[in-house]
């Protein structure tokens, strides 16, 4: 009892989730003395009358009956049970899983849950939306260096396999054929579209040449494509590319606008639909950066150029984010060089 006392008090060999065992075997160490002690009581050594051929009296040891044995089992298992139905049970409590705690139950109160579960709600609800929106951001930056990369690809094939740039044969050509050759530089084309500015419909209405509605990157209102004289073409990812005016003999053109999700939301300026320009040394530039051979212009409804700088801007002007392409390739914002393009700007910041 002492020990028990001792080893309840110091929590030791390794963990009080032992002491039931040590007080089982204390117990049925007691029980298996008292056993001993009324055998021993039991026996009854007589001297045997006759002698052996040693000459040494023998004992003849009478032990207790078996129904004495058959009530000793049964009090040594009452007091076994009894032991262990008095021992406290170790438990740990959740809220403090250090300590140790005899009476509380290893469970969280349902006041508990439900207060856990509402800030789980309202910090899902506060961060979700803006992670979200970062991946979608994301997503469409990937999108658009993919889509640069391509078009750059495309027309350094279309310069091997024609013996001239782009430029050069929009500007022998015209750019509706030029667009149909650079269409083959892909790997398939999936559908074709001749509507350009000017088109009617089977009521005689004028189109604008819109392959369908852009926005610009407010979102506020619609405006037609910078492209517009060729047409469009939709590649396997299901992008959709159009051309603008041919350009003049030894200039850059014609300009190439690309949405880089195809008929996929947002569809606006300056975050899924882009605007560049081909040079006459066969590559692709964002509209509005510096070459040599430039068009010696700014009107930015033609073929001409414009100065990157004059064109970037958040609000609701298509031709506010004509330029855009330069700033959104780079993730760097058109007037604050602290922040950048597709965290801040697109946003309005």
């Amino acid at each position: 009892g002492s020990i028990l006392k001792i080893l309840c008090k110091t929590k030791v060999l390794h963990g009080t989730a032992m002491l039931p065992i040590f007080h089982a075997l204390l117990v049925r160490e007691k029980v298996t003395n008292r056993h001993s002690e009324a055998l021993r009581a039991e026996k009854m050594p007589i001297e045997n009358k006759k002698q052996n051929t040693s000459g040494n009296a023998s004992l003849i040891t009478h032990y207790v009956p078996h129904d004495s044995h058959n009530a000793l089992k049964s009090l040594y298992k009452a007091q076994v049970a009894d032991a262990a139905a008095t021992l406290l049970k170790r438990t740990y409590s959740l809220i403090n899983l250090f300590s140790y705690s005899p009476r509380k139950r290893a469970a969280f109160t349902l006041a508990e849950v439900l207060i856990t579960l509402g800030i789980i709600g309202v910090v899902a609800a506060m961060t979700m939306p803006s992670l979200i929106t970062n991946y979608k951001y994301k997503v469409l930056e990937n999108q658009l260096k993919a889509a640069y990369s391509d078009l750059n690809q495309a027309a350094k094939m279309f310069q091997v396999h024609n013996d001239m740039s782009v430029s050069e044969y929009a500007a022998s050509e015209g750019s509706i054929k030029a667009q149909k050759e650079f269409s083959k530089e892909f790997n398939s084309v999936l559908k074709n579209s001749d509507k350009v500015y000017g088109s009617t419909d089977s009521d005689g209405n004028i189109l604008l040449g819109s392959a369908y509605e852009w926005k610009d990157i407010t979102g506020e209102k619609s405006h037609g494509p910078s492209c517009d004289f060729s047409g469009y073409f939709w590649d396997t990812q299901g992008r959709v590319i159009g051309f603008d005016n041919s350009p003049n003999l030894g200039e850059n053109g014609p300009k190439v606008c690309i949405d880089i999700n195809g008929q996929k939301a947002p569809n606006r300026y300056g975050l899924d639909y882009f605007v560049f320009m081909f040079t006459t040394d066969g590559y692709v530039i964002p509209w509005g950066q510096e070459h040599k051979d430039n068009p010696n212009c700014t009107n930015y409804y033609a073929n001409c150029t414009v100065p990157k700088e004059s064109y970037c801007e958040y609000k609701s002007n298509q031709t506010a984010q004509i330029t855009c392409s330069n700033y959104a390739i780079a993730n760097q914002h058109p007037k604050d060089s602290d922040k950048n393009y597709w965290h801040d700007f697109v946003r309005g910041r």
